[in-house]
């Protein structure tokens, strides 16, 4: 028999073999996997693809059940809401089932939160519940360079997506939008909704006031960022850059970012500015050091900016902050947005050109859609928190894509040295988790003054305004700028003997909450100054001693033909020497 008779022969015993009681039994060569685990990344993980790096990675390993690994390979699909991205295709399987991608491209699941899962390749399960995997959110960086002209090269702007699990922000330099956009998403890690949009800003130009004018003005001048300066003219001497840096807690998504912004003015001040007329820039002396954090899984962004005088000088601010909100989906009318305004009682809507007043003092801006039921997920609610008093919320644009105000502060910059301006962004679907997060973050921005006692003696500190009664309540929060006074007051038998820290001498001290400050107050006991005890009682000279913080020591009598019975006759020490507190005063007392 030849051997392609042998062959065929052989084949057909094998199927054969493989029919019995009507079944056909399918070879385990071509069997399915049944299930799959993901376990690198951990659950969850958070990346920032920065795409001006060489390349942007990260590692997957996992292992499967069932099939046969020699022949099975997997996709390794990010899912979402109802979609998914593949982030590896036809992945080969080793032999014990597990697999592995060395550097699985960031770019492929770029600015979304979603579920790694991997399923066999080329297919399409109902059923996902087998093929498990972490969740991980991927945000992007990248820089803005001028690429042509003099400039070519220079940073003047950036671009960051931070994701979490159930929110995310993203942001750009504060010329260029601030606080670029919110989003918050469902239990899918679908986005439902945008919240904020470009917030926290400082345009070149401002639509509200009368004249014109840019959105900062540094000493009485229009100022502007690098980003503001790039659009202004990109061919100008004198262009600053903007520099950035980031961290990412990998485990969590808590996201820090620092941005630094030299400001300029334009060496012609005629506005608004423009290629012509602005041909070089100037250093204003005043340098912006923001710093962005975001956490509470993405629902709260915190931004400090720092202004610090980079010539020895003293500076002055005017900022009108540009904020803009949407709180709706695809499809909603941003103009049914209503407000309540610190010093309001209730929220309201607003229309282009209402301008709100606002009490002297932090506060916060509560912003929800109109008859939106509380956690409804297509609109959700929010906050604007800010630590320093604002004049006024100016509102420009109201439409059914944005409603847009500026919030008016000022501040000054004190020679050499810097102020800072702190704000608060806060998202969810809830009006009660909204508040909560809103009130910790108006707490945190507090500046501590904490009070210190030191001493034998005993007294008590107390503050104007009130907050501070130590006593028992020895520190206490302030907005930034806020003027307090402390007095001591010396307990009976103590003295305060001064102040040390944040203040000097022994009269009242006045410290401006701007940064946490120490005071110490000293309290000692009073001296023992002995008293004229001649001719007194026994009683009267204890008395006099108890309110000359001394006491009676030993009590001795003795004849006295000039000095009446039971009267003192002579003391030791003598009268008017200062000694420790309570020191004992002997006495000799006439016997007659």
């Amino acid at each position: 028999m030849s051997s392609t008779r042998i062959g065929l022969a052989a084949a057909a015993v094998l199927a054969g073999s493989l029919l019995f009681g009507g079944l056909v039994v399918t070879p385990a060569a071509h069997a399915a996997i049944a299930g799959s685990q993901i376990t690198t990344p951990s659950n969850p993980s958070f990346f920032v693809a920065d795409e001006d790096a060489g390349t942007q990675t990260f590692g997957i390993a996992g292992t499967t059940t069932g099939g046969n690994p020699a022949t099975n390979q997997v996709d390794v699909n990010c899912y979402w809401g109802g979609s998914f991205v593949t982030v590896a295709h036809d992945v080969p399987l080793n032999s014990d089932g597990s697999f592995s991608i060395a550097n699985a491209d960031l770019n492929e699941p770029l600015d979304l939160t979603c579920q790694l899962r991997a399923i066999p390749a080329g297919s399409s399960p109902s059923n996902l519940t087998p093929f498990t995997g972490p969740v991980i959110g991927v945000g992007e960086r990248d820089s803005d360079k001028l690429a042509v002209g003099p400039n070519t090269g220079k940073i003047t702007g950036y671009n960051f997506d931070a994701q979490q699990k159930t929110a995310a922000f993203d942001y750009v330099s504060v010329g260029g939008c601030g606080l670029n956009d919110g989003y918050l998403y469902d239990s899918t890690f679908a986005q439902t909704t945008t919240t904020f949009f470009c917030d926290a800003a400082l345009f070149m130009a401002d639509s509200v006031t009368t004249p014109k004018r840019a959105e900062l003005q540094i000493d009485g001048a229009n100022a502007y960022d690098p980003f503001s300066a790039g659009q202004i003219n990109p061919n100008a001497t004198g262009l600053p850059s903007l520099t950035d840096t980031y961290t990412v807690d990998k485990a969590t998504g808590n996201v820090v970012l620092n941005e630094t912004d030299p400001f300029v003015t334009c060496a012609n001040a005629t506005y608004p500015p423009n290629a012509v007329s602005c041909s070089s820039f100037v250093s204003t002396g005043v340098t912006d050091h923001r710093t962005i954090t975001q956490d509470h899984d993405g629902h709260v962004s915190s931004i400090a900016d720092s202004f610090s005088s980079t010539d020895s000088k003293a500076h002055s601010l005017d900022l009108l902050w540009d904020d803009s909100q949407r709180f709706s989906g695809s499809s909603g009318d941003s103009s049914q947005l209503e407000y309540e305004f610190p010093g309001h009682t209730g929220f309201s809507t607003h229309v282009a050109g209402d301008q709100v007043a606002l009490p002297s003092a932090a506060g916060t801006i509560f912003v929800r859609m109109h008859g939106a039921a509380d956690g409804d997920t297509g609109t959700g609610q929010g906050a604007i928190v800010y630590n320093r008093p604002a004049s006024s919320a100016n509102f420009n644009l109201v439409q059914s894509f944005q409603s847009e105000f500026t919030l008016r502060q000022t501040g000054r910059v004190p020679a050499g040295g810097s102020t800072t301006f702190r704000f608060a962004f806060v998202q969810d679907f809830k009006a009660a988790n909204v508040a909560s997060m809103a009130k910790a973050a108006a707490k945190a921005f507090l500046n501590t003054i904490a009070v210190a006692k030191s001493g034998k003696g005993k007294g008590k500190v107390t503050s104007s305004p009130g907050g501070i009664a130590c006593g028992k309540a020895c520190k206490h929060g302030y907005a930034d700028g806020t003027s307090v006074t402390l007095k001591a007051k010396a307990a009976n038998g103590s003295k305060f003997s001064g102040w040390s820290g944040a203040c000097k001498g022994t009269r009242s001290c006045k410290v401006a909450a701007g940064g946490n400050v120490a005071v110490k107050a000293k309290f000692v006991l009073k001296p023992c100054v002995v008293p004229n005890l001649k001719g007194k009682t026994v009683k009267a000279a204890k008395l006099s001693l108890k309110k000359a913080f001394c006491s009676l020591g030993a009590v001795t009598t003795a004849g006295s033909a000039t000095v009446t019975k039971g009267l003192v006759v002579s003391q030791k020490p003598k009268h008017g020497k200062r000694l420790k507190p309570h020191s004992k005063v002997n006495l000799v007392v006439s016997a007659g």
